[in-house]
């Protein structure tokens, strides 16, 4: 199996580790590198089934990472300058990618997108909550694939009216306004009226963002009606738990286990059901949470592992001064199980989740 490269620069310094070697590289035309590789000559492909499981998963963030970051940077200006000329065939090109993102490289994604949430948190949501209904509507079977891409559409543009109010709640200390708490409850009405003078006529996608804070016992809001449609109440679980998942300036991020026990205690079918499979395909440490192993290590869950508690991680800090390099370990390993999660807030600030990646490939 063959992997491309686009970035020739990312090479030498694992040639130079030897976790790539001359023989397994190739240029795009078939040629096999000599020598050294050729800045501008063309695109690389690398023997990936001869590759450490490690430097495989670098080498796939290289191109996953930038491709996401492209979908953060269109969907930010896409929210912010309200174009309705070019709003729905970008949000078309957005969901296509994110939809086969979701299908192949989930856990990749979803660990770039929790790490750098902070970056600009309303947007970068928006995105997390869509590449989560994404994968949950996949794995479920219970929508088709227009359907599900119109949900997606939902997912991405939920909170239009309010984009700057959730940036500044992020940070707030004080008790919500009055002000506030009627923006909130108003948002879906708000932003179902935004779509709309932006040309959006998909019935499936306005009324998913109309609906999807109204719950299926009548407590929801803002009409509180008992909303039994299957689209708007799996959007609301993956906002609900994405939204407990997110660093907080006034209060330590949530664990899986204690979000989906929240989904769990509204004691209704359908959301059982939908938050059992978004947790069977997070597992209880979700790609991007921060943890500690049994061995004192500190790292990063990184892939959904053989079960729901062990998952693939990367270990970063605590390391034994035997280790030169960063690890990446299943965590079903003796003496490597992860222990607990660990608040985000409590770490200072980490450093870029493809740094660490390289330091193990």
């Amino acid at each position: 199996m063959l992997m491309t490269i686009h970035d020739q620069s990312v090479i030498a310094p694992l040639l130079h580790r030897k976790a790539i070697n001359l023989e397994q590289l190739y240029y795009s035309d078939g040629r096999r590198l000599e020598g050294r590789v050729q800045p501008g000559v063309g695109k690389v492909m690398v023997i990936s089934s001869d590759l450490s499981k490690s430097t495989q998963i670098y080498l796939t963030a290289i191109e996953l990472f930038a491709e996401v970051e492209t979908c953060y940077k269109v969907l930010s200006k896409v929210l912010s300058d309200e174009d309705a000329e070019h709003f729905n065939d970008v949000m078309g090109e957005l969901v296509c990618k994110i939809s086969h993102i979701a299908e192949h490289h989930f856990d990749l994604a979803y660990a770039y997108m929790s790490w750098h949430a902070s970056d600009d948190y309303p947007v970068m949501h928006h995105l997390i909550v869509t590449l989560t209904l994404a994968r949950t509507g996949q794995m479920s079977g219970r929508f088709e694939m227009g359907h599900l891409h119109s949900l997606m559409k939902a997912a991405l543009t939920m909170n239009l009216s309010m984009l700057a109010l959730q940036a500044r709640l992020r940070s707030q200390l004080e008790p919500l306004s009055r002000e506030q708490k009627e923006a909130i409850r108003k948002h879906p009405e708000r932003s179902f009226n935004k779509l709309q003078l932006l040309g959006v006529t998909d019935p499936i996608w306005l009324e998913t963002v109309q609906l999807h804070h109204e719950l299926p016992d009548g407590s929801g809001y803002p009409l509180q009606i008992k909303n039994q449609d299957e689209g708007s109440v799996l959007l609301g679980i993956c906002d609900s738990f994405n939204a407990r998942m997110a660093l907080r300036e006034y209060r330590a991020n949530f664990t899986a286990e204690q979000a989906v026990q929240d989904l769990f205690a509204q004691g209704n079918i359908l959301v059982s059901d939908f938050a059992s499979l978004l947790l069977e395909g997070l597992g209880i440490y979700p790609p991007g949470s921060l943890v500690q192993l049994e061995s004192n290590l500190i790292a990063c869950s990184l892939l959904r592992g053989q079960s729901a508690v062990s998952p693939v991680v990367l270990a970063f800090r605590n390391l034994p001064a035997s280790s030169k390099h960063f690890m990446l370990v299943d965590s079903d390993q003796e003496g490597y199980a992860v222990k607990n999660s660990l608040p985000r807030r409590d770490q200072g600030k980490l450093p870029p989740l493809l740094e660490l990646l390289s330091k193990v490939a």
